[in-house]
């Protein structure tokens, strides 16, 4: 390939060269702006795609808006102003029907959207019929059903157009809308059910399934939208979730869902009530599909733009780019071409006559350029060359000599580190066996630790036992306490029992003293029951006397029950101090052996650190030797290199009398 391109002239070969990158970057720039157009052509399917979405959002979203207001007028049995509402949102919703009906594609495929279309045309015919069906209150189907089927079908439709899109980020909006969508009408399924349910009071049990399962799609579309959408719209979301009327509403469902075992009669807010605070919810979720929405519109349509601005573009640069280069190309080769031909001439009579006054001045920054000044620069640096040379060996001469003394000097320095050497050796042996000594003490003071560790543990154990022992005192003294307590307590009984005893005894002695009486009125008839009375009167005074007797005794029992009590107290309060001093005594006793256990430790690290100091010594001892031998042989290359140079000052002088044979005239 070499041997060809040294063939041509510099210029031919520039030009082929350059020509051939341009004439392939031509072809590949027009292959750009085709796929420029391709991509083009792709935004805008994206952007018809999005519209068409749009429209099945819109109508997906009024559609909810009438089966819920449906579903009013039905539940109050056509009540004015309900009938009023609905009848706008159907003038609403058929505009958005006919916007959808009226849609004509024209980047997407005809085909996909007929297909699309079809199943919800075929719904839509028969709207008219349901709303007359609602309008005379008494349905033939579930509205709820029909409107439902409908937004389904649109959420399936706009998933699918969803699925064709190219740009990731319309498609990231795009599945974000969806959830929200379907969010929207899980709620909107989940308002109208329950709102029965309230008003009715109960549920079946196929109904309950029905709304457990809305509810529970409803968390899937959450997730799915907080997973997917920016973190923009998440955040959203996320704040709409803290709104009071979305909890109330949470907690609504959860209380509804609790009632599984009692459908018979559900317990829950007024039916108006809920459906006002369902439907705010809705309207939460409805501004966010709405900025969602707005944002997807305005993306794709950005998207198209951006895309046929940039295939216009293209052209533009690729004919704009293209005339410049190759009108720059056959400028820079007709100058290329002149300025060779004044370098090789030049170069040409350099060589030849052997002329190194030949100035080239040739000014600028190209490669061209730098040759001709490194050429320039080249031959003046060859006039100065044989003057520096010269210069240089003087300065050599002076040099070597400079040489010779510092060898001398050298050699000296080598026997006095030598010197040097052996005093610092002698030390670090005396260091050593210092240190050898430290560690020897060391390892003894470790021994007297360890045995004082020892009777640290008997110390510890003898104050854990006594402060068991003084644990079951203490214990033993609380129970004898509650035992004396309970002993006054009955001694204070024991003494109500007694003076109701003496009591009676004094009652009987009167009954007594009375019968006496009534005997003597009753003369010699009364003579055998006066000695019973008297008998009785006996028995009497002497149960008095004897209560008298226990009455004392339980007051000295009682004194002496008070001053146990008393002393137990004071038994307590001593034991309560005794015991939290030999829990001091058992802690001071744990700190003495994590104490000496420290101590032990670092004496141990004393013990090692010295061993490694002594060993240390060794090998610096070592190190100086090695520095004694090193320092010797230094000594010896000194007295080498010394008569090495002496032979180079005598090939310097030769030198220097070859160079003073050569003429410069500088």
């Amino acid at each position: 390939m070499k041997l060809i391109l040294r063939r041509f002239p510099l210029y031919l070969v520039v030009t082929f060269i350059a020509g051939v990158p341009l004439l392939i970057s031509l072809i590949l720039a027009s292959l750009s702006v085709i796929d420029y157009r391709e991509q083009a052509y792709t935004s805008n399917q994206d952007q018809e795609a999005v519209q068409l979405v749009a429209l099945y959002d819109n109508l997906a979203h009024n559609i909810a808006v009438e089966r819920g207001l449906s579903a009013g007028v039905l539940g109050s049995k056509g009540n004015p102003t309900q009938v009023s509402n609905l009848n706008k949102q159907r003038k609403i919703a058929d505009k958005h029907i006919n916007a959808l009906l009226q849609f004509t594609p024209e980047y997407l495929s005809q085909e996909l959207t007929q297909k699309l279309g079809k199943d919800i045309q075929q719904r839509l015919r028969s709207i008219s019929d349901l709303r007359s069906q609602v309008d005379s209150l008494k349905p033939k189907s579930s509205p709820f059903a029909y409107y439902s089927d409908i937004n389904q079908l649109a959420i399936d439709n706009s998933a699918m157009l969803l699925a064709n899109i190219s740009n990731s980020e319309i498609t990231t909006l795009g599945a974000s809308l969806i959830s929200i969508v379907t969010m929207k009408e899980k709620a909107g399924q989940v308002r109208g059910a329950l709102n029965g349910v309230f008003a009715r009071g109960n549920a079946t049990p196929a109904l309950f399934a029905n709304i457990q399962g809305y509810i529970a799609q409803g968390g899937y579309a959450m997730r799915s939208a907080i997973i997917e959408m920016p973190p923009k719209y998440a955040t959203q979301l996320n704040g709409l979730t803290q709104q009071d009327s979305w909890k109330k509403v949470e907690n609504i469902q959860n209380s509804f869902l609790s009632q599984s075992n009692n459908l018979e009669a559900i317990k829950g807010p007024e039916a108006s009530a809920w459906f006002s605070l369902a439907t705010d919810r809705i309207k939460l979720l409805n501004g966010l599909r709405s900025g969602l929405q707005e944002n997807m519109i305005s993306t794709s349509n950005n998207s198209a733009k951006q895309a046929n601005f940039l295939s216009q573009l293209l052209v533009v640069l690729i004919l704009t780019v293209g005339s410049l280069l190759l009108l720059s190309i056959v400028l820079c080769v007709q100058n290329l071409k002149k300025r060779v031909e004044f370098l090789t001439s030049n170069l040409d009579q350099m060589s030849k006559q052997r002329d190194l006054t030949v100035q080239l001045n040739m000014e600028g920054k190209d490669e061209i350029s730098q040759i001709s000044s490194s050429i320039d620069a080249l031959t003046k640096n060859i006039k100065v060359l044989l003057s520096d040379v010269t210069k240089t060996n003087e300065h050599s001469t002076i040099r070597l000599d400079t040489i010779v003394n510092n060898s001398h000097n050298l050699d000296s320095s080598s026997q006095a580190t030598t010197a040097k050497c052996a005093n610092i050796a002698t030390a670090m042996t005396e260091l050593s066996q210092s240190s050898l000594e430290i560690a020897a003490s060391a390892e003894r003071a470790l021994s007297e630790t360890s045995d004082m560790q020892g009777q640290v543990t008997d110390c510890l154990n003898q104050s854990e036992a006594s402060f068991a022992s003084v644990e079951g005192l203490l214990a033993q003294i609380t129970e004898t306490q509650s035992c004396m307590t309970e002993l006054e307590k009955d001694t204070h009984s024991i003494g109500q029992i007694v003076a109701s005893i003496q009591g009676i005894s004094e009652q009987t002695n009167l009954l007594a003293l009375n019968a006496a009486i009534e005997a003597a009125r009753a003369g010699e008839h009364g003579r055998g029951f006066a000695v019973v009375s008297s008998e009785v009167r006996d028995l009497a005074q002497r149960s008095k006397d004897a209560t008298q007797n226990i009455s004392q005794l339980l007051e000295k029992i009682t004194e002496n029950t008070r001053r146990s009590v008393n002393n137990m107290d004071k038994s307590r309060e001593a034991s309560d101090g005794t015991h939290q001093s030999v829990h001091v005594v058992n802690a001071s006793v744990q700190q003495l052996g994590v104490v000496i256990g420290q101590l032990s430790e670092h004496i141990t690290s004393i013990a090692n650190s010295t061993i490694e100091q002594s060993k240390a010594s060794e090998e610096v001892d070592k190190d100086i030797d090695t520095l004694s031998e090193i320092a010797q042989n230094t000594g010896a290359l000194a007295n080498d290199l010394n008569t090495i140079v002496d032979d180079y000052k005598v090939e310097v002088a030769g030198v220097q009398h070859k160079l003073s044979e050569f003429k410069l005239s500088l």
